[in-house]
């Protein structure tokens, strides 16, 4: 079996690599880790009375080009 360099590769292939590996959990807990690091990781507190909200701006800022117009 061949182990793969997880450090190599960069968050989308890595994103594609545990998508058609769906089965390597150590792969896929690099994938999240790095996300997280990365910022990408949308996460909610369900505690928030304001949760849809915070969520939705999350969203909007993880979406959004830089300089764009909101």
């Amino acid at each position: 079996m061949t182990t793969a360099n997880y450090d190599a590769m960069s968050l989308d292939e890595l994103r594609r690599y545990v998508l058609s590996h769906r089965e390597d959990i150590v792969a896929f807990q690099a994938y999240v880790d790095r996300s997280k690091a990365a910022g990408r990781m949308i996460s909610i507190d369900l505690n928030d009375n304001n949760w849809e909200e915070t969520l939705t701006n999350q969203i909007r800022q993880s979406t959004s080009v830089e300089g764009e117009l909101e």
